[in-house]
This record gives C-alpha cells, sequence and structure tokens, in this order.
C-alpha cells in the first residue's frame, strides 16, 4: 500500500516539476508590474488571486512563455489568453472551466498543459494542432471524450487522464510514439485496446480502477514499460505474452479476480515488486511466486 501511495504522490507532483519556461527569468506576480517593467517579460503567476476574469491588459506581455491561473475561480477561458502566441507553459488547474475552446489551436507553441480539478467534459479535435505538446495534465475532470486527433500531438510524453468518466480511449494513442507517461486510472473503461501496445515508449502506465478483464497478448510490445497498475479491474488471468515484457519493474494486480498467473514469472528478471493483495488466489501460488521470483517481492494475502 505504501508503494502505491509513493507513486500517486509522484504522479501528483509531476504538474509541479519543471513548471516554469525559464528558471533564469523573472517572475512576475502581477499584470500592472509586468506591465511597467523595462525588461522582456516572459513569466506571469496569477495563481491564488480570486479571479473571475483576466486584466485585458496581458494583451500587452506578447512575450510571455509561462501564464498560471492556478486555483482562481475562471468558469470561461478568456480570449485574450490565444493572443499570447508565445506561451509555452499554461497552468489551469483548479478552476471551473467546462470546456477546451477551438481557438487552443492558435496557441502553437504550447508544449505543457494543466487543467487538472475543472469541469472539461472532452478533449476536442483541435487539441491536434499543438504539434510541440510533451505533457497534457487534464485529470479530475468530467471527461467522457477524447478525439482520435490527439494523436497528432506527437511530441506528447505525458498524459494524465486518471478520475474522469471515460468508457473508452480512442485507438489512435498508440500513435503517440514519444509517450512515456499514460494515467487513465479512476475511470470506466472496458477494453485495453491491442493497438495502444504500439506506445512503443511508453514505461508508466496506469489503468487502476476501471473495467477492464483481460489484457491484449500485444501486451509483450511494450518493450520499455517498467510500471503497470491494474490494481481495482475484473482480470481473471495474465496472458502469457506479458512474460516477455523484460523491463517492468512493478507490476500491481491488487483486488482482480486472478487465481493464478503465467507458469514461468520469473523471466521477468527485472520485477522487482509483484502485488497481488485481494485476489483469490489458489492454495499456494504465493509460496510458487516467491520461488521462481529470485530476487523479487511479493505482496499478497497468506
Amino acid at each position: 500500500m505504501r508503494i502505491i501511495i509513493c507513486l500517486s504522490i509522484v504522479m501528483m507532483t509531476n504538474s509541479l516539476v519543471g513548471q516554469y519556461a525559464n528558471s533564469d527569468q523573472k517572475v512576475y506576480d502581477q499584470i500592472s508590474e509586468a506591465i511597467k517593467a523595462k525588461e522582456k517579460v516572459q513569466q506571469l503567476n496569477l495563481r491564488d488571486q480570486n479571479l473571475f476574469s483576466l486584466d485585458d491588459r496581458i494583451i500587452q506581455l506578447r512575450d510571455l512563455e509561462y501564464l498560471s491561473l492556478m486555483r482562481n475561480h475562471l468558469e470561461v477561458w478568456d480570449d485574450d489568453i490565444f493572443t499570447l502566441r508565445d506561451l509555452r507553459i499554461l497552468n489551469l488547474f483548479g478552476n471551473q472551466l467546462r470546456e477546451i475552446p477551438t481557438e487552443i489551436r492558435e496557441l502553437r507553441q504550447l508544449t505543457r498543459i494543466d487543467l487538472t480539478r475543472n469541469q472539461v467534459k472532452k478533449i476536442p479535435s483541435t487539441i491536434g494542432s499543438l504539434k510541440k505538446l510533451s505533457y497534457l495534465q487534464i485529470s479530475l475532470n468530467e471527461l467522457t471524450n477524447v478525439d482520435p486527433k490527439i494523436a497528432h500531438c506527437k511530441q506528447l510524453q505525458v498524459l494524465e487522464l486518471q478520475n474522469n468518466q471515460l468508457r473508452s480511449l480512442p485507438i489512435t494513442l498508440g500513435k503517440l510514439k514519444k509517450l512515456e507517461q499514460l494515467n487513465a486510472g479512476y475511470n470506466q473503461l472496458r477494453n485495453f485496446e491491442a493497438e495502444w501496445c504500439q506506445m512503443s515508449a511508453l514505461r508508466e502506465l496506469n489503468l487502476e480502477a476501471n473495467f477492464l478483464r483481460r489484457l491484449p497478448e500485444e501486451i509483450r510490445a511494450l518493450k520499455n514499460l517498467k510500471t503497470l497498475i491494474l490494481t481495482g479491474n475484473q482480470l481473471t488471468e495474465l496472458p502469457e505474452s506479458i512474460l516477455e515484457m523484460e523491463a517492468l519493474e512493478l507490476l500491481v494486480l491488487s483486488n482482480n479476480q486472478l487465481r493464478r498467473l503465467p507458469e514461468d514469472m520469473g523471466r521477468l528478471k527485472n520485477l522487482k515488486t509483484l502485488i497481488l493483495t485481494g485476489n483469490p488466489l489458489a492454495k499456494g501460488e504465493l509460496e510458487r511466486l516467491r520461488a521462481v521470483m529470485v530476487g523479487g517481492k511479493v505482496y499478497g494475502e497468506e
């Protein structure tokens, strides 16, 4: 349990890592002060200022690369945001936004967007216009749809979708060849699509608390995957092909319907931690696994 909690903390703090576009540039926290500045203003942090709308003077800050509007009261996107054509990092965490407008396509330099804790219902096709986007965090919203054109974001490395209402994800995710981290836990996913296994750079995959019944044999193609979290699904077995995932270090399968795992789990030489608590494991299964997983830890009820 401690391992899972630590992982969650790491994933949540990802939104804080590298949050400024340039650590050498001054970060302003008032628009009036920024406008008076003699030097080029690239970073503006307006978090926690009880804003319901933006000061329209922000359009004077044409060189902005970083803008944080975190934890305010914004319900709609101010059109002035879309005039900031050099914007690279946009943080809208903790507002009341209901949509991602089509005008977002104007922000073609964006590399990071954080929309955590809003009320967004879909990721529209226009997201595909953001060719430089590498980080998209849209957890804790009301998402029911991700447009297939998200696959046009070829530079995407991190995609955070947890705690939404997604029943499916597009098979086009498989085209995201640079994606390293995908978190779609706490949704309503029914299927693990074989096409997702084409995400060859994937290192962390979290699909906990969904309704998955099986994993595809194609999962063997995730050769770089180190962390696989499938807690709280409806899995009754694992495919034999999982034994070909040689990079796997952490495998979390708690609270499924597993009775046995593939015979030769010892082939996973890098697997350091296997968590099986909350499964109706056959008698002696834990002992068998511990015997074959030399150097790895196996957790489960005796």
